[in-house]
């Protein structure tokens, strides 16, 4: 019988070991794919080598390609750069940089500006390590010859979309921020305070650029965080949206655009860049213990990626062609208050859709409803389940409910979740989401139920 202790190597084990030698040292004096003489200083996914000149020749051209192929960048255009000291929004600045230097035919035509959101993560930080971070930040700023402001998260709780952005050299304002700590402790698990930081940091871009004049703004989302991101929304109900995520222009803004030009750089070839040009990301990304979704897909995405090279490009590639049926330009009512998607529900019409599915086994689990109520054939349509809540103060569309002539101008729970998608009310499932939504978006949603009524009330006089 064979054991460990008596395994000896024969010698098909020794011609093996003498195979992997030789591939490994061909692989390390491996010629350049491009120019076919010099040797290959980066290996990427895929055994592609390439000699360092050839490697930042590529990867200049693919960040200018980006940006020229989409033919949205207008000369003079103001563009409000996001950077948070990670990598790969330092190889982003690195690069505009370098393309504002170049000649005066290849020079980069936009002007830019650089905002740092202070606390804009989920992790416990002390307001020591975020000052020192925003100050190295500022630092970094300075001397890439950028004007750098900086701003709190908590500053997207004012009322009436007042921020106060300040240059990043200066203290900013951190008076809304155990407010926001609260808010995200009410949120009953990680999922939703990771999903619910998201949709305020973008609402928070889109203002920041409005205060600066910016009309576009770039963020430095990679192939990994879109792939990983991807997987993340589908498993919060947000299937439908994946273009948005994928694609070079996020238009839901019709104003502002926020746009991804290095939406196709991998996690090595920015490690390659930065080693070459000798760049200090200031802020590392330190792996969360926290087990939301999106953790979960980011750690799943990058398993997945170690053991089959392509699973980051199929991912980020099969969303970036995927587009919801039907998609046109609508108006802004008919959008989600949060996350200014389309909604996926809408309370008439004929059409079964699997929300309305979702919303009457919700109601038929919960309540005792009877039969007639739930099947309206006579009308030759399925209409939305408007039936009062628990408490009996409100109801949805039920006209001979009194709770109607109660509101007085107040918006309600049942009125807030009618202008929100179904993934941006599972944050808040198990919460007060009149304590939690910022005082801005409760007067938005406050705006389209009167614009609403108006247009039932003057609908019998319009021809």
């Amino acid at each position: 019988m064979c054991s460990i202790n008596s395994c000896t190597l024969d010698d098909s084990d020794d011609e093996i070991c003498k195979n992997k030698e030789k591939d490994s040292l061909a692989r390390d004096t491996a010629l350049c794919r491009k120019d076919k003489c010099q040797n290959a200083s980066a290996l990427l996914v895929g055994r592609n080598s390439y000699c360092m000149t050839c490697f930042l020749n590529d990867t200049n051209h693919k960040f200018r390609a980006a940006l020229g192929k989409s033919k949205i960048i207008r000369h003079g255009d103001l563009i409000l750069v996001d950077h948070t000291g990670e990598l790969n929004s330092t190889v982003l600045l690195h690069l505009i940089k370098a393309g504002m230097s170049e000649s005066t035919h290849k020079k980069l035509i936009f002007k830019t500006v650089v905002l740092y959101i202070d606390g804009c993560t989920v992790e416990e930080k002390t307001s020591e390590e975020r000052e020192t971070l925003r100050q190295k930040i500022a630092e970094e700023t300075k001397a890439s010859g950028f004007d750098g402001y900086a701003i709190s998260m908590s500053e997207v709780l004012n009322e009436d979309d007042t921020l106060d952005i300040k240059p990043m050299e200066q203290e900013i304002n951190n008076k809304n921020y155990n407010r926001l700590r609260a808010i995200l402790t009410s949120l009953s698990n990680e999922t939703s305070k990771t999903d619910f930081l998201n949709q305020l940091r973008r609402r928070l871009l889109l203002l920041a650029a409005r205060k600066l004049n910016c009309n576009k703004i770039f963020v430095a989302d990679t192939a990994l965080d879109i792939a990983t991101r991807v997987l993340g929304d589908v498993c919060l109900g947000r299937g439908a949206k994946l273009s948005t995520q994928a694609n070079f222009c996020d238009a839901r803004c019709a104003d502002i655009k926020i746009l991804k030009p290095m939406r196709e750089f991998t996690q090595q070839e920015l490690i390659y860049y930065s080693d070459y040009h000798k760049i200090n990301f200031i802020e590392s990304v330190v792996p969360s213990k926290s087990t939301s979704i999106q953790t979960l897909a980011r750690n799943f995405t990058m398993k997945q990626e170690s053991q089959f090279s392509n699973t980051v490009s199929t991912i980020f590639r099969t969303a970036d062609k995927i587009s919801p049926r039907g998609d046109v330009q609508q108006n802004a009512e008919d959008n989600c208050a949060l996350c200014d998607t389309r909604l996926d529900f809408v309370p008439s019409g004929s059409e079964v859709t699997a929300m309305r599915a979702i919303e009457v086994s919700k109601l038929v689990s919960s309540k005792s409803v009877n039969a007639s109520s739930l099947n309206n054939e006579q009308n030759g349509e399925l209409n939305y389940l408007a039936l009062c809540s628990d408490n009996s103060e409100h109801c949805n569309d039920n006209a001979e409910c009194s709770c109607k002539n109660n509101r007085k101008g107040q918006v309600t729970r049942e009125d807030i979740l009618r202008h929100l998608c179904y993934s941006c009310r599972l944050i808040f499932q198990n919460s007060d989401i009149l304590d939690t939504l910022p005082s801005s978006l409760l007067s938005a949603v406050q705006q389209r139920i009167a614009l609403e009524n108006m247009r039932n009330k003057i609908s019998d006089f319009l021809l």
